[in-house]
């Protein structure tokens, strides 16, 4: 079976699920067509440069966008060409952008069956991105296949729009291999007798993911010895600004490249996830992936990924109170920590990485390919 595969991002896990995906279906025997932006953060890496087939040239600022969109059929003519020519059975979208539409036109004309995976179904609050929302549903609509991350979106889904004559898998956030950065081997955190719990709270740092509910716990752990390092890019400098004013909190704020975070979560006792919204977590896989169990709130899609007691800790309600209780049970019991992490490691090697994952994508893919035929 041939399948073209795209995602045309140039920051965030889209590009990468597009570029681990292809190279898992090819180990279950099919040949892909990948297409990524030419302007990419995983393009500069030479492994995945060298796994594109169909490099586009999109847009770094909103100039760009708008010029180059005037042009999308000249832009999109190589590679509709060499769809053109080797015709493929299916087609997958790893994560939707602006420009996705005018291929999944040309997809149509060709016959071929295509999927979205969806990561978000509806805006998070403090999210300004309701024009893609509005753009997500369109594309929906065109397109014969949903692939959603946790029952949680699905369901969300469902209510705004019928799936019922289409192809539609759960398939959960994968633990990406990053066989590509060549990293050294998971350990576990070992930390020395009286050493300060290391937190990690990592990624976006938007409003929803529970930056003041965080800043509110910390007024809570007085006498607990933590260190809490927040890394990544911030949406409102105000949250930032009241977490930095708690002693023990490091500040690593701008985008981080896949190996610089993974980095930090080598360097965390336990990653974080106080969020008061949210569809699913790509930190949590990343954390089990490097032994590192996760502490988060049981809203949205997490419960579905983190099995409270087993590779986390799930908080026992929406709370500062709850929060910093969790995170103080860590701090007294390192012996339960390392176990969580552990466990967490287990599960991304057999239940989430692309060994198991793998086949379900397959076996979406040919029922897309099924329902055209």
């Amino acid at each position: 079976m041939k399948v073209f595969i795209w995602q045309w991002g140039r920051f965030g896990s889209g590009s990468r699920y597009a570029f681990e995906l292809s190279r898992a279906l090819r180990e279950q025997g099919h040949e892909t067509l990948l297409s990524l932006a030419e302007g990419s953060e995983l393009m500069q890496n030479h492994a995945a440069r060298s796994a594109v087939d169909l490099p586009l040239n999109t847009y770094a600022n909103t100039q760009e966008f708008i010029w180059r969109s005037l042009g999308i059929r000249r832009l999109l003519k190589p590679i509709v060409g060499r769809l053109r020519a080797a015709r493929p059975d299916a087609a997958i979208v790893t994560m939707m952008g602006y420009w996705d539409i005018f291929i999944v036109r040309q997809l149509q004309h060709l016959g071929v069956p295509i999927a979205v995976m969806l990561h978000d179904s509806e805006v998070h609050p403090g999210d300004r991105f309701h024009l893609m929302v509005r753009l997500q549903r369109h594309l929906i609509k065109a397109t014969d296949g949903v692939i959603t991350l946790t029952d949680y979106v699905a369901e969300q889904l469902k209510r705004r729009l019928s799936l019922d004559r289409k192809i539609h898998a759960t398939i959960p956030h994968v633990a990406f291999d990053f066989a590509d950065l060549d990293l050294s081997p998971p350990q576990p955190p070992k930390p020395e007798p009286g050493r300060p719990l290391r937190l990690l709270m990592a990624g976006r740092l938007k409003r929803y993911k529970g930056l003041e509910l965080l800043a509110d716990s910390l007024k809570q752990l007085d006498g607990v010895p933590i260190t809490l390092r927040v890394v990544g890019a911030a949406q409102d400098a105000d949250d930032i600004a009241a977490l930095a004013t708690f002693p023990g909190v490091e500040l690593d704020l701008g985008w981080k490249d896949d190996r610089s975070f993974i980095a930090n979560i080598d360097w965390a006792d336990v990653c974080i996830l106080p969020y008061v919204e949210a569809s699913q977590s790509g930190v949590a896989p990343m954390s089990f992936k490097r032994g590192r169990t996760v502490i988060a709130t049981p809203v949205g899609g997490l419960p579905e990924q983190i099995r409270d007691g087993e590779t986390g800790i799930l908080t026992e309600n929406i709370s500062s109170t709850a929060l910093a209780a969790a995170i103080r049970h860590l701090a007294e019991d390192r012996n339960l920590m390392n176990r969580l992490g552990m466990n967490a490691l287990h599960h991304a090697e057999t239940e989430i990485g692309w060994a198991a994952l793998a086949p379900r994508f397959d076996a979406a893919l040919k029922a897309l390919r099924a329902s055209k035929a």
